[in-house]
């Protein structure tokens, strides 16, 4: 039996991720495959036991032949944490996306390979899913970054080859070892530096695409909100009311994308001019108190408002600095 689901195109949308968060939960024990693990929840994410046992699945994973990744998600593979066969007890303790990033960058290194973690809603729960990107011809062989040792057993060393088999991570065996030889040296070098670079290029443009897309409408939607919030026509209720339509619902949607795409950036580039506008926006749409007069029965204040529009702008303006220096890093146009 395998896992009942779509293989044949990577899971990337939220439709797509709650689907498989779905599939996994209705899967049996044996389902587990070489493209997908699953593990139970953790007390600590940020711990040296959990951060380690997760690194492991996402180095296996990108340490795949190429050929066998591509048969199933394009080549994607995915971590879940949360949710196994019958069990959906979700992961309650959700770190700070930084503090998630550095604990696993000690055992998977920064650059390589690519992940993305994201926290999903489902069914009542949040279920941690890493998105690890495709291996492909020329990639190096990711290795363990950290030595990890257990409160029992030997300590795993830094610099250790693990690799994804049906339904288990494990040590590289010597055939296995040869086979991850081979990806490195398929292909010159030149040409194998070519192509990710233009795989990094192509995933940059379309993550500025996705968040600048997304940032605008929010922004739109959030000015016009600020600007019914001075009138008295409105009602708490109408607001709370406003939530559940489909303008609502989009809004909510479109900060999902912004937060997605500005942690995929993070994890993209290095650019310190990109990275401090991503922290401006993060920070901005964080801080929830310039925006505390929508929601509230009217008419507002109109210095507060004055404020909102403050934050407004600031978040467009970052999003224009954003756009800005992916497009000088994708041309060579860039410092």
């Amino acid at each position: 039996m395998v896992i009942s689901i779509d293989t044949s195109r990577a899971l990337r949308s939220p439709e797509q991720v709650a689907a498989l968060i779905r599939a996994v939960h209705e899967a049996a024990p044996e389902d587990e495959s070489r493209a997908i693990e699953w593990k139970s929840a953790y007390a600590d994410l940020t711990s040296a036991e959990a951060s380690f046992a997760i690194s492991r699945a996402i180095l296996g994973l990108a340490n795949r032949p190429v050929a066998v990744a591509a048969a199933s998600f394009e080549g994607v593979g995915y971590v879940l944490v949360g949710v196994e066969p019958g069990s959906l007890a979700g992961q309650h303790q959700m770190p700070d996306s930084a503090e998630l990033l550095n604990a696993f960058h000690r055992y998977t290194g920064h650059g390589w390979p690519h992940w993305d973690p994201r926290t999903v809603a489902f069914e009542g729960v949040n279920i941690l899913v890493i998105t690890v990107e495709p291996p492909r011809a020329g990639d190096r062989i990711a290795l363990l970054q950290k030595s990890y040792q257990a409160h029992k057993g030997p300590m795993v060393a830094e610099g250790t080859i693990f690799v994804r088999r049906p339904g288990a991570t494990e040590r590289a065996s010597r055939t296995e070892i040869e086979m991850l030889q081979d990806r490195l040296l398929s292909g010159s070098d030149g040409e194998a530096s070519a192509a990710r670079e233009e795989g990094r290029k192509k995933e940059l443009r379309e993550t500025v695409v996705d968040l600048v897309q997304a940032g605008n409408s929010w922004t739109d939607t959030m000015q016009i909100l600020v600007i019914a919030s001075a009138g008295d026509t409105w009602k708490q209720s109408d607001w709370h009311e406003w939530v559940n339509t489909d303008s609502g619902r989009e809004m909510t949607e479109n900060a999902r994308s912004v937060d997605r795409n500005l942690r995929r950036l993070r994890l993209s580039t290095d650019d310190d001019s990109v990275l401090k506008a991503v922290a401006i926006v993060q920070q901005t749409m964080r801080d929830n108190s310039a925006f505390d007069i929508i929601g509230r029965a009217g008419p507002s204040d109109q210095e507060k408002r004055a404020d909102a529009y403050r934050q407004i702008n600031a978040i467009k303006s970052a999003l224009l600095r954003i756009e800005a220096g992916v497009i000088a890093m994708v041309t060579g146009t860039g410092k």
